[in-house]
């Protein structure tokens, strides 16, 4: 693959967010029409500027369990739409609210700013509690690809701050491991061309170290892995991301965390968000695994 300069990659990331565009944005708008009467807009404030989120479930009775949902889009990508048909059906049953937060892209807003966003917009909500009918006993979080990455690190940033707590975290198909470049991984057909890939990682790590425990969680320290809360990680074997979503399981399984791994030997990346029956099988687990660490305990 020809090597090119730093702003010669950044404007191929930009080249995909016009792609996007022009491609999601219709089906986005219908979406948004036909789920109406089921989601809110709400703009969160920050040190920084302002923050989309789209909420889903608000007429479920508060005060109520939280789902707070990151999209995926490798870090460049993607938008809370992307998730909108799981977290519709996830807010009627079992019945949580859900966040879902549109958080900065690269290459605009590389390393740290979506993680320290995010961060910033999980705050606001834990402040903001009574307002918006949260349970801040009974908060999780979770995400698809990127999103699963921002998830873990965000699990990682609330223990260190001992300010927040989740109550359990959900991993789709994470990328954890960003030191290792798309052209040094497995590649099975099917998955992300590593040419993509490659361009995604280089314009959200953006020159950082890819070493950094909130850019690669597969090399974070024991001590930020003890007391993580309990993980459900799903992996595709026919996912280049595979290795490591498996590798990050057993170190947490390794720091004592409550950790379940489910393996879909003939997934594809993120096959959960297609329909198939392997993709309802995941669902109804993720579900099973949602609802007993947000409603234990309740009648």
């Amino acid at each position: 693959m020809k090597i090119l300069t730093p702003e010669q990659y950044r404007k191929k990331g930009r080249r995909f967010h016009k792609i996007e565009k022009f491609f999601s944005g219709p089906m986005y708008a219908r979406m948004k029409k036909k789920n109406a009467a089921l989601r809110k807009e709400v703009f969160v404030e920050t040190a920084i500027g302002t923050i989309r989120t789209v909420w889903y479930g608000l007429n479920n009775p508060a005060p109520s369990p939280l789902l707070i949902d990151l999209h995926g889009g490798g870090f460049i990508l993607g938008s809370p739409e992307m998730d909108e048909k799981m977290n519709v059906a996830w807010s009627l049953d079992p019945g949580f609210r859900i966040v879902s937060i549109d958080y900065p892209k690269a290459p605009d807003h590389p390393f740290p700013v979506a993680v320290d966003r995010i961060y910033d917009v999980i705050e606001h909500i834990f402040d903001h509690a009574a307002e918006y009918g949260i349970d801040t006993q009974r908060v999780a979080i979770g995400g698809h690809s990127a999103g699963a990455n921002l998830a873990t690190v965000s699990c990682m940033k609330a223990k260190r701050s001992g300010k927040m707590n989740f109550v359990c975290q959900f991993l789709n198909c994470p990328p954890l491991d960003l030191a290792t470049t798309a052209l040094e991984k497995p590649h099975p057909k099917g998955s992300i061309p590593r040419k993509m890939s490659f361009i995604f990682d280089y314009c959200y790590v953006n020159g950082a170290d890819g070493h950094h425990p909130y850019i690669s969680p597969v090399y974070a320290s024991a001590e930020d892995l003890k007391g993580l809360p309990p993980a459900l990680i799903i992996v595709g074997g026919r996912d280049s991301l595979h290795d490591e979503g498996v590798y990050y399981y057993n170190k947490l399984i390794e720091c004592g965390v409550d950790a379940q791994l489910l393996d879909y030997p003939d997934g594809l990346h993120c096959f959960m968000l297609k329909r198939s029956l392997r993709s309802e099988d995941a669902f109804e687990k993720a579900t099973g695994f949602l609802r007993k660490h947000l409603f234990q305990g309740l009648k």
